[in-house]
């Protein structure tokens, strides 16, 4: 085919709009590279991804946060901590972050007492909280420390053989207390016969588990600080809720007899039906930050006293499966009945937590109270169990009215080692030391064997 002129420059016309629009395409596609950033986390639990509720946290900032790292220029943490930091600065503009050399500054850690490579400063405002592990639980522990309104306290009843949030025994509540100090909780005991006064800056008074009889006087103060519009969470045992009878009533709530047993506590490889296990819950924020099942050893029912107006609005919290039941016989020493006896037991289900919410007339704020037919679930022994931990964190962010910091994540990667039995382990040793090596120089002798035949 012979080109003439007008063919000619329709093909070097066609030539340079194939070039400007290569360079438009080329400027459009840098100009979306730098103003666009998306990642995708493929891996199993998202462990290069911060949680839903770090991300919600970030984005419902409204103050500046500031985190200074101070690490050495060359440390070996110090990419990995970038990495970690990186997430939270792309999740909101308001997170500023930045690097300190502790050799170059030794003024300045003196002044925030630094104590090691690669310790992390959060800061708002003249709030600060230290860091001293590279995870996000860590760090976001400490960014709902620093942007909290108030600093809430809790305030344990002591001297009635109640659990102490600061013993270390398997009865304690020493692990509970330290993960909510993490989180800016200050944490205290009283006294009453002692101390027969509620500090004013009380933000939750805390009754677990007492042991010991009450004097009226110290009921009466718990009763007031009720009707003063204070808020409570009681931790009640099998017949030890009768120690507290009085407070009970004031709240409109009844305790039946006898412990909760339940059968189900077998699919989890607890042959004890003293173990409650919880899988039914209300549909509550504190219910929806807890992740799964929930274990309460030792519980006692809770039911409303219909026959007591109260202008509390309830709701209960925590119900068992239709196999539990409650064994009229508590008697530890005859152990526990393995069935349900109809003569003498109730069959379930139960309720063994209640939440209780009313609003004073003269403030917008709501009063609140938790009532929990167990104690044991957040005692150091059992706080580990299935969802213990997030539930109890749940409940004390309720009770301190911080609504949108009830879920505190916990990012964990799953078990990445790979366990082989000894048969396996012989099979993958002779298929890599003496099978495969066979193969390999068996295809190369067939291969030369075909080539000398051509």
């Amino acid at each position: 085919m012979k080109l003439n002129r007008q063919h000619i420059r329709l093909f070097i016309a066609q030539k340079w709009l194939f070039w400007a629009l290569l360079v438009v395409a080329v400027i459009l596609l840098a100009q979306l590279a730098e103003h666009t950033n998306t990642r995708i986390d493929m891996t199993t639990t998202q462990r290069h991804s911060l949680s839903p509720t770090s991300m919600s946290l970030l984005q419902s900032l409204e103050q500046t946060i500031d985190i200074e790292v101070f690490i050495s220029r060359h440390h070996e943490f110090r990419d990995l901590a970038s990495n970690i930091l990186k997430r939270y600065q792309r999740a909101s503009s308001l997170v500023n972050v930045r690097f300190t050399d502790p050799e170059l500054t030794p003024q300045r850690v003196r002044e925030l007492n630094i104590r090691q490579q690669g310790e992390i400063l959060v800061s708002s405002g003249s709030r600060r909280q230290h860091v001293l592990d590279l995870s996000e639980q860590s760090i976001t522990n400490a960014l709902i420390s620093v942007v909290r309104q108030q600093q809430p306290v809790i305030v344990f009843i002591e001297g009635h053989g109640e659990r102490s949030p600061f013993s270390d025994a398997n009865f304690g509540l020493s692990l509970w207390s330290g993960y909510l100090q993490a989180t800016g909780v200050e944490i205290s005991s009283l006294n009453l016969a002692a101390s027969p006064s509620i500090p004013d800056n009380t933000s939750v008074i805390v009754i677990a588990s007492p042991q010991r009889t009450w004097l009226e006087g110290e009921i009466r103060l718990i009763q007031r600080y009720i009707d003063d519009g204070g808020n409570l969470l009681w931790l009640a045992e099998p017949e030890q809720h009768l120690l507290l009878s009085p407070v009970a009533e004031q709240l409109g709530l009844y305790f039946n007899n006898g412990r909760v047993l339940d059968i189900n506590a077998q699919l989890l490889g607890i042959q004890d039906p003293g173990f409650v296990v919880i899988a039914d819950y209300a549909n509550h924020p504190v219910t929806v930050a807890t992740p799964s099942v929930t274990l309460f050893p030792d519980a006692v029912a809770i039911e409303q006293n219909t026959a007591v107006a109260t202008d509390w609005d309830f709701t209960s919290l925590l119900h068992t499966g239709d196999q539990s039941w409650i064994q009229m016989n508590t008697d530890r020493a005859d152990g526990f009945l393995p069935e349900f006896n109809p003569d003498t037991d109730m069959l379930g289900p139960f309720s063994i937590g209640y939440l209780l919410e009313r609003w004073p007339d003269s403030d917008d704020t709501p009063q609140r109270i938790a009532v929990l037919g167990d104690g044991d679930f957040a005692s150091n022994s059992y706080l580990g169990n299935a969802a213990n931990l997030d539930f109890a964190n749940a409940l004390i962010n309720w009770l301190t009215e911080d609504d949108a910091l009830i879920e505190i994540p916990l990012i964990t990667t799953p078990d990445n080692q790979l366990k082989l039995s000894d048969v396996q382990s012989i099979f993958l040793v002779i298929g890599f030391l003496f099978v495969l090596p066979l193969l390999l120089i068996t295809i190369g002798v067939l291969l030369g064997w075909q080539r000398r035949r051509r």
